[in-house]
């Protein structure tokens, strides 16, 4: 009977702690989605989180705009615009070439530049 009583309760406290390190796991993750295309975020480096947050946003404006190309929508375009607007690479060399702030189809023509997911860090 005592040895029911210890396996309960060695059970009970590896339970628990197994419940907190999911909870501790699923904390610093988000998802971001829009139409048919998710992105899973990580926050892995304090420090770091709008950047992580932008490239996470630049990833999924990259989704966006391939099913743009597939199946032009008004909703997709809009915020592959918005997006863009928020976190796009607005200072690439050909920034000054072409105004591709409010035209949709200069955006997915340069979707590598104007999203590009590459984080520097110093």
């Amino acid at each position: 009977m005592e040895e029911r009583k210890t396996a309960a309760v060695v059970l009970s406290i590896l339970l628990l702690i197994v419940i907190i390190l999911i909870y501790i796991h699923n904390k610093n993750k988000e998802t971001l989605s829009f139409n048919t295309c998710t992105v899973h975020v990580s926050y892995i480096n304090k420090g770091l989180e709008d950047d992580t947050y932008r490239a996470a946003k630049n990833k999924l404006a990259l989704c966006l705009c391939n099913v743009y190309i597939k199946k032009p929508d008004t909703a997709v375009g809009n915020e592959i615009i918005t997006i863009y607007r928020q976190y796009g690479t607005h200072n690439g060399h050909d920034s000054l070439t072409y105004n591709h702030t409010n035209n949709i189809d200069s955006i997915i023509r340069n979707k590598k530049m104007a999203f590009d997911t590459l984080i520097l860090i110093d």
